[in-house]
């Protein structure tokens, strides 16, 4: 029986909730604590009552503002949502060559914008949807990092990245008609460019408690994600492996 791919927003293609993956203490992440996606351009009621419902009151939108403005977020000024807009430039174009994808996300992940994206989300009283134009690169590096953070697995961060490509099949068919001259598996999302990227994250920065601190955070942010993101055990602790 074949897998159906349905985005939680009916007027996007690639909203998906980052709760239900194991960490390595064994605990799971939360569910509706943080969606990633696609940017949500086309406002629809049913949509709006589904993120309020499920505690989704900020959105973070980190599409260049040349991007936002051609399409812009169809909830930046609804009442009861907190918009915020860190425009991040990397990524936002794919790489020439397949070598340049996992370059361009560390790319990505050393903008002072993702710093924002991370306090932010730190910060939140409610649930965070963090988007892009097709929720893969930049919001696929953010999730992985969020997922880092809690000590999810690897294989687990790569599966959240990859299956990008099964959600965005008629976004992506759509671009490479339009773009014939783009390499198709520069823009599938790719396992391997995944976990090249991971490699290359923890061969400059060794832990993710490293990564903030460079990135200008403190470790009160990471302890707080973790706190957002990561069920608590049994003693009512929040629980988190090495």
């Amino acid at each position: 029986m074949s897998t159906v791919y349905k985005s939680l927003l009916s007027a996007t293609s690639n909203t998906r909730d980052l709760g239900g993956y194991p960490s390595l203490s064994g605990s799971m992440t939360r569910r509706n604590k943080i969606w990633r996606s696609d940017a949500p351009t086309a406002w629809n009621a049913s949509d709006l009552r589904l993120l309020k419902d499920h505690g989704m009151t900020s959105i973070i939108d980190m599409r260049t503002s040349q991007e936002a403005e051609k399409h812009p977020c169809a909830y930046a000024s609804e009442k009861g949502i907190a918009y915020h807009a860190f425009p991040i430039a990397a990524g936002s174009v794919p790489p020439s060559t397949l070598a340049g994808v996992p370059l361009s996300y560390m790319e990505i992940v050393s903008q002072k914008e993702v710093s924002d994206v991370l306090r932010t989300v730190s910060e939140a009283e409610e649930g965070v949807l963090i988007c892009c134009t097709a929720g893969k690169d930049r919001t696929g590096v953010v999730s992985a990092v969020l997922l880092l953070s809690c000590g999810v697995e690897r294989e687990a961060v790569i599966q959240d990245y990859t299956v990008s490509r099964e959600y965005n099949r008629q976004r992506l068919e759509r671009y490479l008609a339009d773009h014939p001259e783009v390499d198709r598996e520069i823009v599938l999302a790719n396992e391997t460019r995944m976990a090249q990227f991971m490699d290359m994250f923890f061969a400059q920065y060794g832990t993710v408690e490293n990564y903030y601190l460079k990135a200008g955070l403190t470790l009160g942010h990471l302890a707080r994600i973790r706190g957002k993101l990561l069920e608590s055990g049994p003693n009512g602790q929040q629980t988190f492996g090495k």
